[in-house]
């Protein structure tokens, strides 16, 4: 494992932030799916007021780092199919139960299928992305 490697693994999750993950996001507002979201939102948040787009890419970019450690014990052949599960692994992980204790929200977005179902879009093709534009980075 090189450092550049870890770097290369924040880039791709950036850019993956930046491009799938929003799209995504923009068209299932668009479908009426997401109705609250706002892709690319320059709406400041957080303790800093960061543009809410700047927090997810920093957070999405140590996403990336994390995958680039865990890749090689993810199943399958494909970076695509790596970086999926990975993404759905975070969905579970993060998503539906570390961020809403500390948000003192409901866990699994309270058992409401269609927000589940869009976090697991959104999210596996956050995974599928960044671990596709990894690869070809490190090429």
């Amino acid at each position: 494992m090189r450092l550049t490697d870890l770097a290369f693994g924040f880039l791709a999750a950036a850019l993956a932030v930046l491009t799938v993950h929003e799209l995504l996001v923009f068209l299932l507002k668009k479908a009426g799916l997401l109705p609250a979201a706002t892709p690319w939102s320059m709406k400041p948040m957080g303790p800093l007021n960061v543009p809410t787009i700047v927090n997810s890419v920093f957070w999405g970019g140590l996403w990336g780092v994390v995958y680039v450690l865990a890749k090689d014990y993810l199943p399958g052949a494909d970076a695509w199919q790596k970086g999926t599960e990975f993404g759905l692994m975070i969905a579970v992980a993060s998503n539906f139960t570390i961020l809403p204790v500390i948000k003192k929200k409901p866990l699994f977005a309270g058992g409401d299928a269609k927000i589940i179902a869009c976090v697991l879009v959104i999210l596996s093709g956050f995974g599928a992305a960044t671990a596709v534009v990894f690869d070809e980075l490190v090429r």
